[in-house]
C-alpha cells in the first residue's frame, strides 16, 4: 500500500461530496464577481444560496454559474470544461477548487484556459454533515473565474479579513 492509499484509509470522509461553501465566501464571490445566478455543484434543496443547477443540465446562456465540485481531478476537469463551453456562449463560470495547480492533469487540462485566479490565504472552513472538527479543508483552495471578457489576472484574499468584512 502506498502513502496515498494509506491516507485515504485513515480519512473515511475523503470520498464524500457534501462539503458546502460557507455563506461568507459565497457572499464575497457574489459581490465581487456576480451577481451569481446558479450553483452548479449543490444538492437541490441543500445549501443553495443561488438557484440549483446540475452539471448535466443546460446552463442558461449569459448566466453566472458558481461551482464547488467534488475535489477529485476528473470531477474538477469536467466542471471546468463545462464552464469553458458556458463562457463561449456569453456566460461566466466561477469555481472553488483545491490549490493543486502543480498537478499534471491541471497543467495539461486547465492552466492554458484560466483567466482569473484568486489565491485564498487560509483554509476554507466548509460546512455540512461531512466536515471534521474545526471545519477547515485539508488543502488550500483557489477561485477560478472565466468570463467572456477574456481578461487575465490574479488576486489574493485573506480569509480572516474577508470574514471580518462580510460578517460585519
Amino acid at each position: 500500500m502506498n502513502k496515498a492509499e494509506a491516507f485515504l484509509m485513515n480519512h473515511e470522509k475523503t470520498k464524500l461530496n457534501d462539503f458546502r461553501t460557507p455563506e461568507y465566501l459565497m457572499k464575497w464571490i457574489d459581490s465581487r464577481f456576480g451577481p451569481v445566478d446558479y450553483d452548479a455543484a449543490c444538492e437541490p434543496g441543500v445549501n443553495n444560496l443561488f438557484s440549483p443547477l446540475r452539471l448535466e443540465q443546460v446552463w442558461p446562456i449569459g448566466s453566472t454559474v458558481y461551482s464547488n465540485p467534488p475535489y477529485d481531478a476528473p470531477s474538477i476537469i469536467k466542471w471546468f470544461n463545462k464552464g469553458l463551453k458556458h463562457v463561449e456562449k456569453g456566460g461566466t463560470h466561477i469555481m472553488l477548487i483545491p490549490n493543486k495547480l502543480c498537478q499534471k492533469s491541471f497543467i495539461e487540462s486547465i492552466h492554458p484556459f484560466i483567466q482569473t485566479i484568486v489565491f485564498i490565504g487560509g483554509r476554507v472552513n466548509f460546512e455540512g454533515p461531512n466536515i471534521t472538527k474545526g471545519g477547515s479543508s485539508r488543502s488550500g483552495s483557489i477561485i477560478l473565474i472565466n468570463e467572456p471578457s477574456g481578461i487575465r489576472e490574479w488576486a489574493y484574499i485573506n480569509l480572516c479579513e474577508l470574514k471580518k468584512e462580510v460578517l460585519k
